[in-house]
């Protein structure tokens, strides 16, 4: 169906209204009608794993395979006769290789969009979020990340913004549209300069938290805003070794924590649930990075199955938006027989090209001996100097210029190689379980899975 609802369209950019106080575009792709035959499904777990390609899924279950005698459980789904598999082609209105905005707003909205707009058409107008239609149907919704909340793929579910970059237009309309339930990063989007808005959402009736213990403590709240860092909370191999952030949940911590009182809702819920960071680490071309990001993603797919078996009226769905920087794990050594090795020698790393950079901006000075210490690398005083010569001239990201100075270094060392730091247009991976999981077809179209959703949902 196609619908425009009248009313003021200003008022719902501002994020104060429903569906009803807007106005606001349906995709005619993303709904047929309420007389499809399909089984109702009352909640969605909608797990994303944010920038993961084939070949890093690959990578990691090559490395489980190899340290813990067992496949991801992300593999171990795809053997379960019961789920549903997809390949997703993931291109946007503007391009064959799609941003997180625009990916999340196909599956948000049911309509491809330009990369960088958030739920907005090609022709300049706003478009339905998911959780938008949830709410209408008395549903809870629920938001999980661990990038900042208001990053692209989290806000694709509940927001309109014509620019990914807008957060804290988008931390507004969280509060204005009632997202029931907010845990990631993004605090600094939340208290600006001239107003508070963890405050309006204590008044509004949140529990507010900002560790892991003040989360586990929680008891009968039906809505919580959990904001456990300034930005993106650390990477995962950083919280496993740095003490000063034992205190942030892991993506794991913050799933368990949402399912409690979001299921307390007779009528359902929507919950996504995004490993933000591995996208981030394949910019990065940081191969300890996006393996630990990958393996506790995957600590979240035993949960949403455990929650599935005790509440069989939901689908879980398993995906990801695009690939990112072409991680692969390749042959290395006569005959390849040295690539498990290689792998072995990933866990010699301590932190994140992060973690290095953290020092840097907080003592302006780049340090070898830190470096070595960290990475398990002896860089030469030639590659020291490339990469503050980088950092004086303005790099963005001194990840990346790391990534380039030790490149051969990392390849011979790891085996995992990279073709760029940018976004990839291959197609990716999606698992579908429960109710209308059999309605995802083999081969898809990112905006064709919310109107599967709707669907299954009545929403």
């Amino acid at each position: 169906m196609s619908e425009q609802f009248s009313s003021s369209r200003r008022h719902f950019i501002k994020g104060a209204g429903l569906i009803g106080g807007a106005s606001l575009l349906s995709s005619s792709r993303a709904f047929s009608n309420g007389n499809t035959g399909l089984k109702t499904a009352k909640n969605l777990i909608f797990l994303v794993a944010d920038g993961m390609g084939v070949g890093s899924l690959a990578l990691a279950n090559h490395w489980k395979l190899r340290h813990h005698a067992e496949p991801l459980e992300w593999v171990q789904l795809l053997e379960n006769n019961n789920v549903q598999r997809s390949l997703q082609d993931t291109a946007s209105a503007s391009s064959p290789v799609t941003d997180s905005a625009a990916a999340g707003s196909a599956w948000g909205s049911g309509e491809r969009v330009n990369n960088g707009s958030i739920n907005y058409s090609v022709k300049g107008d706003a478009l339905v979020p998911l959780m938008q239609y949830a709410k209408q149907a008395g549903k809870s919704t629920g938001l999980v990340s661990t990038c900042r909340i208001t990053h692209a793929t989290p806000a694709s579910f509940a927001a309109n913004v014509i620019d990914r970059d807008l957060e804290a237009t988008i931390a507004d309309q969280y509060l204005e549209r009632e997202v029931d339930l907010l845990l990631g990063g993004g605090l600094e989007y939340f208290i600006t300069k001239g107003r508070n808005l963890c405050s309006e959402f204590k008044r509004r009736g949140y529990s507010f938290v900002t560790d892991k213990a003040g989360l586990s403590n929680l008891s009968d709240s039906q809505r919580i805003l959990g904001l456990f860092a300034n930005s993106h909370l650390p990477y995962a191999i950083d919280r496993k070794n740095d003490p000063t952030f034992a205190q942030i949940p892991s993506l794991a911590n913050m799933f368990k924590a949402a399912l409690h009182p979001l299921s307390e809702n007779d009528n359902g819920f929507i919950l996504q649930v995004e490993a933000g960071r591995i996208d981030h680490a394949g910019h990065a071309n940081d191969p300890a990075a996006i393996l630990q990001e990958l393996l506790e993603f995957d600590n979240c797919i035993p949960i949403a199955l455990e929650f599935l078996k005790s509440n069989p009226d939901t689908l879980v769905v398993v995906t990801t938006d695009h690939g990112t920087g072409g991680c692969q794990l390749n042959g290395v050594g006569e005959s390849y027989n040295g690539s498990g090795s290689a792998l072995d020698r990933i866990n010699n790393f301590r932190g994140s090209f992060e973690s290095i950079e953290r020092i840097y901006q907080k003592t302006g000075k780049f340090s070898r001996a830190h470096f070595n210490s960290i990475c398990d690398l002896d860089i030469t005083n030639d590659q020291q100097s490339v990469i503050v010569e980088k950092m004086l001239a303005g790099s963005d990201y001194m990840t990346s210029v790391i990534a380039d100075a030790i490149a051969s270094e990392l390849y011979e060392e790891t085996g995992v190689g990279w073709t760029s730091h940018a976004h990839t247009s291959e197609h990716v991976e999606l698992a579908a379980v429960g109710v209308g999981a059999e309605h995802f077809p083999k081969l898809m179209k990112n905006y064709e899975l919310n109107g599967i959703v709707r669907n299954t949902l009545r929403i």
